[in-house]
C-alpha cells in the first residue's frame, strides 16, 4: 500500500504513513452503545457495553458480578438498573415481503 500524501510504500496493517506520519486509509467507526435484542440475558446492559469495547460478553458479565458483589451489592444494581434506563435498545429493521405486481397479463396456456 502506498501513503496518499507522501507517495512512500508501507505495510498493509498500517495505520500511519512511518515517513510522513499521516493517517492512512479510513478510521474505524466507532460502534454506538446499545442495547442488543438477541445477546442478553436480563436487559443487554453488559451485552452492549461488551460489544461497544469489543469483548467478549460473558467476560463483562463475570466483571460485573465480581464488582457487584464486592461493591456491596446494591451500587452494582443501581447502576444497571440505570443503564437499562439509559442505554437505547437496538432497532431491528422490518422484514417486509415484496407484494405481488398487478399487471394487465394473461396467463400461459400450457
Amino acid at each position: 500500500m502506498y501513503c496518499n500524501a507522501c507517495g512512500q510504500l508501507i505495510s498493509d496493517q498500517a495505520r500511519f504513513c512511518s515517513h510522513c506520519g499521516r493517517v492512512v486509509g479510513h478510521p474505524n467507526a466507532t460502534s454506538r452503545l446499545v442495547r442488543p435484542r438477541y445477546d442478553r440475558k436480563i436487559a443487554g446492559v453488559c451485552a452492549a457495553i461488551a460489544h461497544h469495547i469489543d469483548l467478549d460478553a460473558s467476560l463483562v458479565r463475570l466483571l460485573w458480578i465480581l464488582i457487584t458483589l464486592t461493591s456491596g451489592f446494591f451500587p452494582g444494581v443501581i447502576t444497571y438498573i440505570l443503564a437499562w434506563i439509559i442505554i437505547p435498545e437496538e432497532v431491528v429493521q422490518p422484514y417486509y415481503a415484496p407484494t405481488p405486481q398487478t399487471t394487465n397479463q394473461q396467463p400461459v396456456a400450457g
